[in-house]
């Protein structure tokens, strides 16, 4: 009986969000990085420089992002109120983080990956193009 008890107090307290062994995250700052994945996931691919540009930018803000939560997580640097994390929350915070940029690494390929796929293509058709030409040139000529 005393056993159910305390799994069922056990239980309601996590639920309850209870910081039984101090692995919560009560007072840790949401992380601006599935947001900005979120933006360079929306980046519309195409075949020009200015998507290039914005594909970069967008890779940039990841990159500091990341850098910036680094030092947070580690202790070097403080928050937006100036405080720092407490020394028990880094190893869930550098978790946390590490997840974040294995997601922000897969989408950066997943775009990468689909603008040389669209690539590709366009160059398939120059190629098509330019031997559809030749033939031509060949039937007039002979």
């Amino acid at each position: 009986m005393a056993q159910s008890f305390y799994l069922v107090f056990l239980f309601l307290s996590l639920n309850a969000n209870a910081n039984l062994f101090d692995f919560g995250t009560d007072g840790a700052r949401e992380s601006k990085i599935p947001s900005l994945i979120a933006k360079l996931k929306k980046v519309e691919i195409k075949d020009d420089a200015a998507y290039e540009e914005v594909f970069n930018q967008a890779v940039r803000a990841l990159e500091n992002g990341v850098e910036e939560e680094k030092l947070y997580c580690s202790g070097e640097a403080q928050d937006s109120e100036g405080k720092t994390l407490p020394p028990s929350q880094k190893q869930l915070c550098m978790r946390e983080l590490k997840k974040h940029y294995l997601e922000a690494t897969s989408a950066i390929f997943d775009l990468k990956k689909k603008y040389l796929g669209v690539i590709h293509q366009k160059h398939i058709q120059r190629l098509s193009e330019i031997q559809a030409k030749q033939k031509a040139d060949i039937e007039k000529n002979f």
